[in-house]
C-alpha cells in the first residue's frame, strides 16, 4: 500500500528550486532596475539626449542608392566659417556656436554631419515623408538633416546667440516659404520660430554700374564715321582731332558742315560733338545737331596704337572689371547648375527659368537653432484630376505587389504617397509613379507615356518597368525617372 507520507528527499528539492526561483527573480528585478535606470536621463540629464533607441518614420528604400553625408570637423577654437556644401549650399558657422547638454560652451573639436535634399527624388531617396495632412504635403525649396558632436562623440547644441545660416539657391523669389522640423519620431513636421530671408542679386546691373566708370575703349572706324576739321582758324583746340575719327554711338549718320563746332568729352569715354550752322551774319542759329561718339580710328596701326594707349590709361580700372566679369560668370553658371539639380532638368534643356535667371541670383537663408531634419517649406494642395484604384504588373504583365507607392511631379516639384490602393494623377505634367517590390527592387512608370488616362477612369493597371536595387545610384536614379 502505497505511503502518503511525503518523500522528504521530494520536499527537499522542491524547497530548493523554489529558493532558486525566489533569487532568479530577485536577480532579474535587479537587473531590471539597472536597465530602466540606464535608459532613463539622469535629473541634470536633457532628454533630448536620451540614448533610448527609438523607431524612425524616416525609411531610406534603398541602401545603394542613399544620399551623400558629409563630415565637417571644426577646431576647438574655429573662428567665423563658411562652408561651400554643394553647388546648391553654403553653411556659415559663428564662432563659438556650440555647447555641450547642459549649456557650456565646447573646448574640443566639433564634428557636423550634413546631408541635403533638394528635389523630390532626393526626397524619395532619403526616406523623409512630406505628407502634412489630407491632400496636402510640403514643397521644399531647400532641406537637411544636420546633427553634431564633439570628436569625443558627445551630443553638442546650438548657441541660442550663435545661429548657424544655411543658404540655398533657389529657383524664385517667393515668399510664402517659412522654416519646418521633422519629429522623426512620428514622421510629423511643425512650423518652427526660425527666420528665412530671400534676396536677389542682380549681377548684370553691379556689372553696368562698373561699366559706367571705365571710358569706352576707341572703336574701328565703320559706317557714317567721321573727322572734324577747322577750316576758318578760329577753333585751333580742335586739332588734337586731326588724326582721328568719331563713330556714331546709334550707328546712325550724324553731322552736317557748318560754321562752329565744339567737342565735348565725356568722362567715360563719350565725346558730344556740336555742330552749329548760322545764319548770314552769325546772329542767329539757323541749325544745331549733337552727336554722341565712341573715338574711332582705321583698321590697322593707328587703331592698334590708340587701343594699346587706351589700355595703358585704364589698366587697373579694366583688371578689376575683368576680375568681377569672370566672377560673377562663375558664380552664374554655379547657380545655373544648382537650379537644374532642383528643377530636375538635364542640363542640355532648355528652360524658361534659366533666361529669367540669366541674369540675377535668387538666394534663400535659414536660421538654424537646432539639429535635426530642417526644411524651408510651403503646404501644396495636390492638384489630380484623375484617381484610381490601381494595379500594377512587370513587363511579362505578371502582377506586382508594391509597397512605398508615390508619385513624384517634376512640374511642380513636390513628392506625395498613394494611400488605400488610390493613385492621384495628372496627366498633363510631368510626373513619374515608383514603389519598391517585394524584393527590394524599383518599380516605375512615367505618367506622361499613359495616353488613355482621364478623369472618367476609375480604375487602371499599370506596366512598370522594374530597376534592380543593386543597379541603383543616385545618378541612375536621374536617367530612369527623369522623363526624356
Amino acid at each position: 500500500m502505497p505511503s502518503n507520507t511525503p518523500n522528504l528527499s521530494d520536499r527537499s528539492g522542491q524547497k530548493k528550486r523554489r529558493n532558486v526561483t525566489i533569487v532568479l527573480l530577485v536577480l532579474l528585478f535587479i537587473a531590471g532596475i539597472s536597465v530602466i535606470s540606464k535608459f532613463q536621463p539622469t535629473e541634470d540629464q536633457d532628454p533630448a539626449f536620451s540614448v533610448v533607441p527609438m523607431s524612425s518614420a524616416v525609411q531610406p528604400p534603398f541602401d545603394e542608392a542613399s544620399l551623400p553625408v558629409t563630415t565637417i570637423t571644426l577646431p576647438s577654437q574655429h573662428a567665423d566659417t563658411t562652408i561651400e556644401v554643394s553647388i546648391s549650399t553654403q553653411l556659415h558657422i559663428p564662432h563659438a556656436a556650440f555647447t555641450d547638454s547642459s549649456g557650456t560652451p565646447v573646448d574640443e573639436p566639433v564634428t557636423l554631419e550634413f546631408q541635403e535634399i533638394m528635389n523630390p527624388l532626393e526626397t524619395f531617396l532619403s526616406g523623409i515623408p512630406m505628407e502634412l495632412d489630407s491632400g496636402r504635403v510640403l514643397k521644399s525649396a531647400g532641406m537637411v538633416r544636420l546633427q553634431g558632436s564633439t570628436a569625443s562623440g558627445n551630443p553638442i547644441r546650438i548657441r541660442s546667440d550663435r545661429a548657424l545660416q544655411l543658404e540655398f539657391a533657389s529657383i524664385d523669389a517667393d515668399t510664402a516659404y517659412t522654416a519646418w522640423a521633422l519629429d522623426t519620431v512620428s514622421g510629423v513636421w511643425s512650423e518652427i520660430d526660425a527666420a528665412t530671408t530671400v534676396a536677389v542679386s542682380d549681377e548684370m546691373e553691379r556689372m553696368t554700374e562698373l561699366e559706367k566708370r571705365i571710358p569706352f575703349p576707341p572703336v574701328v572706324a565703320e559706317d557714317y564715321s567721321f573727322t572734324i576739321g577747322d577750316e576758318t582758324g578760329f577753333y585751333p583746340e580742335l586739332d588734337e582731332y586731326e588724326y582721328v575719327k568719331f563713330q556714331p554711338i546709334d550707328g546712325e549718320p550724324c553731322g552736317f558742315t557748318c560754321t562752329e563746332m565744339n567737342v565735348f568729352p565725356q568722362k567715360n569715354g563719350v565725346y558730344d560733338i556740336q555742330f552749329i550752322g548760322h545764319e548770314y551774319g552769325y546772329q542767329n542759329i539757323a541749325r544745331e545737331e549733337i552727336c554722341s561718339c565712341y573715338l574711332a580710328f582705321d583698321e590697322g596701326r593707328n587703331y592698334s596704337e590708340a587701343l594699346k594707349q587706351y589700355q595703358k590709361v585704364n589698366r587697373k580700372a579694366l583688371d578689376k572689371r575683368d576680375r568681377e566679369r569672370k566672377r560673377i560668370e562663375r558664380a552664374r553658371r554655379r547657380h545655373m547648375r544648382a537650379l537644374a539639380r532642383q528643377e530636375l532638368t538635364r542640363e542640355n534643356e532648355l528652360a524658361s527659368w534659366k533666361q529669367k535667371s540669366a541674369d540675377r541670383r535668387v538666394t534663400r537663408t535659414l536660421e538654424v537653432l537646432q539639429f535635426g531634419i530642417l526644411n524651408i517649406d510651403k503646404p501644396y494642395v495636390i492638384d489630380a484630376p484623375v484617381e484610381l484604384m490601381a494595379s500594377y504588373t512587370d513587363s511579362l504583365g505578371a502582377p506586382l505587389l508594391l509597397e512605398n507607392l508615390q508619385v513624384m511631379d517634376i512640374s511642380s516639384r513636390v513628392l506625395y504617397p498613394c494611400k488605400n490602393e488610390r493613385v492621384q494623377l495628372h496627366p498633363m505634367q510631368k510626373q513619374v509613379l515608383f514603389g519598391t517590390t517585394s524584393s527590394g527592387d524599383l518599380a516605375f512608370v512615367h505618367i506622361n507615356e499613359i495616353k488613355e488616362l482621364n478623369a472618367s477612369m476609375t480604375a487602371y493597371k499599370f506596366p512598370m518597368r522594374i530597376a534592380r536595387k543593386e543597379e541603383l545610384s543616385p545618378e541612375a536614379l536621374v536617367n530612369l525617372l527623369l522623363p526624356a
